[in-house]
């Protein structure tokens, strides 16, 4: 275990700082109350956009009408350097001071996803964590803590770096950040974001618009919190099902955007239930469209002036509506090919089926999706595994579907 203070060892003491280190915020006949208060102000304030920078924390891929497009989910930061130095200016040098301790904690399990499957691999891995300690002269001090994977050769800088703006949040430092929302952006080849996102007026030193209240969703539906990820989730599954075009139109007219995370709560479960009827829409179009054969369904396409026999490139539910009538009037009864398990249902159809009773049951009860679809089916379905089943898993998930839809109903 180490410890240092302001990059020294703990056992090279600093000489205490003079008792009027915050004489300079105030004038010297200033209540300590009203200089407290003035130091609240200049470390809540935000930093300047150019010390803002963005981090990819998630990625996604979507398909569009001129190719494959990588998206990514950006968080804001500020770098380390830019707490110190606001403290510098605020303090001084010598009114602040930080301590770190060090430690490296042994047999963590790392569950990491490798290859183009994406299959998990899990192997036994240290921690380096490190405690920080802030402490402001004549205020007090607050402690954070970091921690990252030992395998990678910054972890303790970015450990450091973590812990030390931690304890700076207690202190009002920074702590605006963590109320920004999330944004997604194009990514580059090299997975770096097309354009860096505006921040919103109460982000910016010198703005005097105030910060948004908690949302409307957030007080009215106190429940909401506990699925909304879940929901989201299961509307961006949805979303790549049917097709670009099909997935902005719903968003945009059942959501008001075409960015799901800025869909509030009841909105969004709206739009899962219309992207749910889409989804079905699509599997019907499929099922007609392999009885009567790829020229034919091309040649209707073409009649209702698609650009192309593609499901990217039907523009909204009217139009999948009159595609599915011509083409499964086009079948003359011809049945589709059943699917290994006997039935003609897809997974597809079967899931967002589960999905839908699973969040019905789940408003119903306070309870997790994952919760209820685990327990519905006997442990034999997960939240997470829903990507992974097959056709000959319709049976299964039908059972499933019942035993949530008679929970709901008792």
């Amino acid at each position: 275990m180490t410890g240092y203070v302001n990059g020294v060892t703990s056992h090279e003491h600093l000489a205490p700082p003079p008792a009027t280190a915050l004489e300079g915020v105030q004038p010297q006949d200033a209540s300590k109350f009203d200089r407290i208060q003035h130091v609240r102000e200049q470390m809540a304030e935000p930093f300047d956009p150019g010390e803002i920078k963005w981090r990819v924390t998630a990625t996604s891929t979507q398909q569009t009408r001129n190719g494959t497009v990588k998206r990514g989910q950006l968080v804001a930061y500020a770098d380390q350097r830019a707490y110190t130095d606001r403290l510098n200016d605020v303090f001084g040098e010598w009114g602040w001071t930080r301590n770190y301790v060090v430690q490296v904690a042994q047999n963590f399990e790392r569950v990491t996803r490798q290859g183009t499957k994406n299959e998990k691999q899990s192997t036994i891995c240290a921690k380096v964590v490190v405690v920080s300690t802030v402490t402001i002269h004549g205020l007090g001090s607050h402690t954070g803590v970091g921690e990252e994977w030992a395998d990678d050769e910054n972890s303790a800088t970015r450990a450091e770096a973590q812990a030390f703006k931690r304890a700076c949040a207690c202190f009002g430092l920074g702590r605006y950040l963590y109320d920004l929302d999330k944004v997604w952006e194009d990514l580059d080849q090299y997975g770096r974001p097309a354009r860096t996102p505006n921040l919103p007026d109460w982000a910016v030193p010198g703005r005097t618009k105030p910060r948004p209240a908690p949302r409307d969703r957030d007080v009215a539906q106190p429940r909401s919190g506990l699925i909304r990820t879940e929901v989201l989730a299961q509307v961006k599954q949805l979303a790549g099902t049917v097709g670009f075009s099909l997935a902005k139109f719903t968003l945009q007219k059942f959501g008001g955007s075409a960015e799901p995370e800025k869909i509030g709560f009841a909105k969004l479960t709206t739009v899962l239930d219309k992207l749910t009827d889409v989804a079905k829409g699509i599997e019907r179009l499929r099922t007609a469209a392999n009885a009567i054969g790829e020229a034919r369904y091309a040649a209707i396409c073409r009649e209702l002036n698609l650009v192309s026999e593609s499901i990217d490139d039907i523009p909204d539910r009217q139009t999948l509506q009159q595609l599915v009538q011509k083409v499964e009037a086009e079948t003359g009864g011809r049945p589709a090919a059943p699917v290994a398990n006997g039935s003609t249902r897809s997974i597809e159809d079967a899931g967002g089926s589960l999905l839908q009773a699973a969040r019905k049951t789940a408003n119903a009860t306070g309870r997790r999706m994952a919760e209820v679809i685990s327990e519905a089916s006997a442990g034999k379905i997960t939240l997470d595994g829903l990507k992974s089943l097959s056709d000959a898993d319709v049976s299964i998930v039908e059972s499933t579907i019942q035993r949530l839809n008679q929970q709901t109903t008792n």
